[in-house]
């Protein structure tokens, strides 16, 4: 997967914790597709394929790959 940008994956990691908030597994009027249609689109404009390719990514992996690389200002006073 593409190097992302550690404001999108702040983005991503938003949209799942609000998908979490309203999901409720077996009950078709609080499905992921629904939390995207009546909350998240509210709040972030997007499509629905965006909306699960967030869905899709693995948020921790990927941020640690982004600060791993990250250069650090260590700075001593």
């Amino acid at each position: 997967m593409a190097k992302k940008n550690i404001n999108k994956l702040r983005l991503y990691e938003l949209v799942q914790e609000m998908v979490d908030k309203y999901y409720e597994p077996g009950n078709q009027s609080k499905s992921k597709a629904q939390a995207y249609r009546q909350h998240i689109t509210k709040v972030y404009p997007m499509s629905e394929r965006t909306f699960w390719r967030i869905m899709g990514t693995d948020v921790k992996k990927e941020m640690k790959e982004v600060t791993h690389n990250q250069l650090v200002l260590e700075l001593e006073f």
